[in-house]
C-alpha cells in the first residue's frame, strides 16, 4: 500500500500477518527488488502480535532503476527483508505481478525521461495588490532540442495554480530553445484548520509535460526553498 504520507517519504506499506503463538518483535525493515536501489535496512521498532492483527510496517524502496523505456516497464519480483530480534532475517516475498511497484517504476522513469529534456520550477514569486502571487513555471532545457509543451498544471491542498492562458497548452520550450517562463497567478484554495496543520504535501504541485511527440507525462514543479517561506507568508496572510 502507499498513502499520502508515505509518498512524501518514498516508502511503501506492507501488512503482516503473525500466524504463531507468540508476538514477534521486528528491528529492522527492507525492501529488495532489482527495479528499485532500495535505501537498505531502516531500523524500526515494531511488535507483530500474534492472531488475527494486521500490522502495518514502513519500508523506503527508492528510485526505480531505468532499464528501458518506461511505458514498457514492470517491476520485478521484490522481497521484504525483515530482522527479527536477535538478528534473524526473515525474507517474505511480496505480491507479483504488483501493480504498485509498476506503477512507482514507471512514474520514477517516465520523470526521468523527462528530466533528461528539461525541467520545470517556480520562479519569480512577487505580490499582486489582490493578495495573490504571481509567478512563472520557468521550463529550463536540459538536453536535446525537441520542443517540449506544458499541457497541464495543478496546485496542492493549500495552493491555488492558475495559469495566465485560460487553455492548454499553457507554454511551450520551443525547439532549441533553452528556457521559458510560463505566468502563473498563485493564490491560497483552503485556509479550514484541518487542511492547513493536516497537509502533507503543501508544495508538491504536478505539471504534464509533452517531450516531441510523446503523450505529456506527470512530473513535479520544483519549489526552491525561498519560494516556500514565501507561500507560506501567502498562507499567514489570507488564512
Amino acid at each position: 500500500m502507499q498513502h499520502r504520507t508515505d509518498q512524501v517519504l518514498r516508502t511503501v506499506k506492507i501488512q503482516l500477518r503473525n500466524g504463531g503463538d507468540t508476538p514477534i518483535q521486528l528491528v529492522r525493515a527492507e525492501l529488495r527488488s532489482p527495479s528499485f536501489t532500495g535505501v537498505g535496512p531502516v531500523g524500526t521498532d515494531t511488535l507483530v502480535m500474534n492472531g488475527d492483527v494486521a500490522t502495518d510496517i514502513r519500508i523506503g524502496y527508492g528510485q526505480g532503476v531505468c532499464t528501458g523505456p518506461a511505458g514498457t516497464l514492470s517491476a520485478a519480483p521484490a522481497t521484504a527483508v525483515l530482522t527479527l530480534a536477535g538478528g534473524r532475517e526473515v525474507a517474505l516475498p511480496l505480491p507479483y505481478p504488483n501493480e504498485l511497484l509498476d506503477y512507482l517504476l514507471r512514474t520514477d522513469c517516465e520523470q526521468a525521461e523527462v528530466h533528461k529534456v528539461a525541467t520545470a520550477t517556480l520562479t519569480g514569486l512577487a505580490a499582486r495588490p489582490d493578495g495573490t502571487m504571481a509567478a512563472n513555471v520557468t521550463l529550463t532545457r536540459t538536453g536535446g532540442t525537441v520542443p517540449v509543451v506544458m499541457t497541464d498544471l495543478k496546485g496542492s491542498i493549500l495552493y491555488r495554480l492558475t495559469p495566465a492562458v485560460a487553455t492548454p497548452p499553457y507554454g511551450v520550450l520551443a525547439a532549441g530553445q533553452s528556457t521559458v517562463d510560463i505566468p502563473i497567478v498563485i493564490d491560497t484554495s483552503r485556509c479550514d484548520p484541518h487542511a492547513v496543520g493536516e497537509v502533507k504535501k503543501p508544495y508538491e504541485f504536478p505539471a504534464w509535460l509533452a517531450v516531441g511527440d510523446a503523450p505529456a507525462v506527470y512530473t513535479l514543479i520544483d519549489v526552491p526553498a525561498p519560494a516556500r517561506d514565501t507561500l507560506l507568508d501567502l498562507v499567514r496572510r489570507t488564512c
